[in-house]
């Protein structure tokens, strides 16, 4: 059995050490030269830089996969206690900061937006919920007309560049914290807190070299003869199970048994002879792009915060990371470092300078930075293919798609090759699944 593997990131990796335990047969195609996808960190004047936030986060029922990346990373791991806030014009602190979640911390907020949001959503929790598709509409339910409001239909509008009406409301209980009522009232009377809310409450990162210590940690075990670096896939073709890849400006081919794909499903489909129901499908699915500002400053700002959420119009980023309070190994001496993300619709052409230069601008309007002095360099990271917008069409049409592949022994998988939101964890347990999968249906 011949397996073929197209994408070197953290889940296209877990399946070529998971195949090589098992000794099967298999080749790794990677279009760039290093190894890693967006699970990847690069290294400027001693700063080390992540493609965005890239944080371990082990729930209950990923016991497994816990153990595998300690045992992969061993004393290479650190645990942090989330520091999150949230960018408010309603806020009244004087940087306009509240923690997160929003829904929580309403105390913090200006009393006539406060006491409006806290009556919402006791009047949301007191009716029957309706099973509703429309995300918007689940956010009313849940949290209220003023919490949605105020925060989450300005966050995610910004993020997902779409009506929160044409977005589904199936993957949001995994990533939206529901509230807790007494919780919340507790808070807001007696400033008590008892919860703390999120699936990311404690994380993990790296002790030394960014993320890319775990890609790192994985590729050692790998052969390097069943891997191919800066190989651009030209054509799949299901039917004589084949692909072809543009290899030292040469096109070379592999014969598979069996396919799997990492890289993003709407390029994987682009790029194969499936049947034409299957490209007009994939060419309406939609996605956003992001740009991650990597910036360096000569301090270490906002002391203990790890990253801020920014909902208000007047920024044209959704939400700023500090490198050095996450790990102060990622920065020189003691300077600081920092991810702005800002958010695309998919193939938007956009002025790179002129955003760069909005950025620096509002960062001293947030009082992020003091002046544009503090600054020492930037480093540009694109993400084309960064977060799956979870519509009708997507909800529609994916079973279709993901049967033809099935049928034909292709597995897509991971966060693009599944086209979903997910993290590295699940990433790994998709990656650990399919191989059991493959090996079972031997």
């Amino acid at each position: 059995m011949k397996v073929v593997i197209l994408g070197g990131g953290l889940t296209g990796l877990t399946c070529a050490y998971e195949l090589q335990k098992k000794k099967v047969d298999f080749i790794l195609i990677e279009k760039e030269k290093e190894l890693g996808g967006l699970c990847r960190s690069v290294k400027i004047n001693d700063f080390i830089f992540d493609y965005t936030g890239h944080f371990l986060h082990f729930s209950h029922s990923d016991k497994f996969v816990e153990q595998y990346i300690k045992l992969l990373l061993k004393d290479n791991l650190i645990k942090i206690h989330r520091n999150a806030k949230i960018y408010s014009q309603y806020a009244t602190t004087n940087n306009k900061l509240i923690p997160f979640p929003f829904q929580a911390n309403l105390s913090f907020l200006e009393p006539r937006i406060s006491k409006q949001c806290l009556y919402d959503l006791i009047i949301a929790q007191l009716r029957k919920k309706i099973y509703t598709e429309n995300f918007k509409t689940w956010l009313i339910q849940n949290f209220g007309k003023s919490i949605t409001k105020y925060f989450f239909e300005k966050y995610n509008t910004k993020l997902w560049k779409t009506s929160l009406e044409k977005i589904t409301s199936l993957w949001a209980e995994k990533f939206v914290p529901l509230p807790d009522v007494e919780d919340i009232l507790s808070r807001f009377i007696w400033g008590q807190q008892r919860k703390e809310y999120g699936y990311n409450v404690f994380f993990y990162y790296p002790k030394n070299e960014g993320i890319q210590s775990l890609i790192d940690s994985i590729t050692t075990l790998i052969d390097k003869k069943n891997i191919i670096t800066d190989a651009e896939v030209a054509k799949i073709d299901y039917v004589k199970k084949k692909v072809l890849f543009l290899y030292k400006n040469e096109i070379n081919s592999v014969d598979y048994d069996i396919l799997i794909s990492t890289i993003p499903l709407v390029e994987f489909i682009a790029r194969s002879n499936l049947p034409k129901k299957c490209k007009v499908y994939a060419k309406k699915l939609n996605y956003t792009s992001v740009l991650c500002f990597n910036i360096a400053v000569n301090k270490q700002i906002m002391k203990g915060v790890h990253w801020i959420y920014f909902p208000e119009e007047n920024t044209i980023f959704y939400r700023i990371g500090f490198y050095h309070n996450i790990n102060k190994n990622l920065v020189k001496n003691e300077y600081g470092s920092m991810y702005v993300e800002v958010s695309m619709k998919s193939n938007e052409k956009v002025d790179v300078v002129k955003i760069y230069s909005d950025i620096v601008n509002q960062l001293i309007e947030t009082k992020i930075i003091d002046s544009e002095k503090q600054i020492l360099f930037y480093n540009l990271l694109k993400i084309p293919h960064a977060y799956v917008v979870y519509d009708k069409h997507r909800e529609k049409v994916l079973p279709y798609i993901f049967n033809i592949l099935n049928k034909h022994k292709i597995y897509s998988i991971g966060r693009y090759g599944g086209w979903k939101y997910s993290y590295m964890t699940e990433n790994i347990k998709d990656a650990v699944s399919t191989v059991e999968q493959i090996l079972n249906n031997k």
